[in-house]
């Protein structure tokens, strides 16, 4: 018994080393990132492009979740305290508020991987969908759903008891027993994970498909007239989505398989180890999400060379803004 203490002890010290450990990893990371993510897409370059639109609106979903709840599940995990579990309108606040921002987010780039597709076309009328004005009215409207699907959780969320890591009776904010509670894991789950991966993943492929007939049926003169098809900055786009949609599937469907076990065995009884294994997983996938909004940055740096060349021309404006007045008055003195 005490070796089965022991170990239940070892799983939920791991399961909260774990938590605090990524997800302070992610605050920083996505703190840093996601502001200098900002700055580039507010760019000349890159601000009438409608996929950059998505980005960056879907950056400021991601910083929401970057500065309010990450820090408020690094607080969590590290006081075993949540406000949440004590507060019916906190209880329901919260987790309304901690859901439609993720799925926002995720939806957002899966409307940049459907935008960059239609700009691919060959197919002038499909490629006219793809515009500012198109990407302005579905930012909009993404938002507002986003909002609306999650609004249910106001009225069914409650807090009730349940057995925590420790096999302990405690207060928890969760949905309401019965059918609620398997629909809102299932819900979740398809709006904010499988959906948005499975259309990233088709329209990414279609994409790509769609570049690569582009290049091969289109004569070289062709190309170069109609060069909107094949511009550098539009590839280095899509070489961006693509690196950030794979990062979201990896960190996401984790969450989706956890999620999918969790409403399977919900009526299951457990012991204290069984629910503190499970804590572990639950811990560690459940953080994961946030390196799916966290990580944007870091990715668009390594896939894409425009951005880079971006970025080094905002670094040297502010920090060496001597160097691009030094150009002009040697040319001004030379011209004398």
């Amino acid at each position: 018994m005490s070796n089965i203490n022991a170990t239940i002890i070892a799983l939920n010290t791991a399961a909260s080393t774990i938590a605090i450990v990524l997800s302070s990893i992610s605050l920083i990371l996505g703190t840093v990132g996601l502001l200098l993510n900002t700055v580039v897409f507010t760019q000349p370059k890159f601000c009438k492009k409608p996929c950059s639109l998505y980005f960056l609106i879907s950056t400021y979903f991601s910083l929401f979740i970057t500065l309010v709840v990450v820090p408020v599940r690094l607080y969590t995990n590290s006081t075993f305290i949540d406000p949440a579990n004590y507060n019916l309108i906190v209880c329901k606040i919260e987790y309304f508020v901690f859901y439609f921002p993720r799925t926002a987010s995720c939806w957002l780039i899966v409307m940049a991987t459907i935008d960059r597709y239609l700009h691919s076309s060959t197919d002038t009328r499909i490629r006219l969908l793809s515009s500012m004005k198109t990407a302005r009215i579905t930012c909009i409207v993404i938002s507002i759903t986003s909002v609306l699907i999650y609004v249910h959780i106001l009225v069914y969320f409650e807090i009730n008891t349940t057995k925590n890591q420790f096999g302990i009776a405690i207060p928890l904010c969760r949905g309401q027993n019965g059918f609620y509670r398997t629909f809102i894991g299932f819900f979740h789950m398809i709006a904010y994970a499988l959906s948005p991966c499975f259309f990233m993943l088709l329209f990414g492929l279609l994409t790509i498909q769609k570049l690569r007939q582009n290049r091969r049926l289109l004569p070289a003169v062709i190309c170069s007239r109609n060069h909107h098809l094949m511009k550098p900055s539009d590839v280095q786009l899509v070489s961006m989505l693509i690196a950030q949609v794979f990062v979201i599937i990896l960190s996401v469907l984790p969450f989706s398989i956890n999620n999918i076990y969790a409403s399977c065995t919900l009526n299951v009884q457990k012991d204290a180890l069984r629910i503190a294994q499970e804590n572990v997983i639950t811990q560690t996938v459940n953080t994961m999400t946030s390196f799916a909004h966290t990580t944007s940055f870091y990715l668009y740096t390594l896939s894409g060379s425009l951005f880079r060349r971006e970025l080094f021309k905002i670094y040297r404006r502010v920090l060496c803004p001597n160097t691009n007045l030094s150009h002009p008055r040697t040319t001004q003195r030379n011209n004398t």
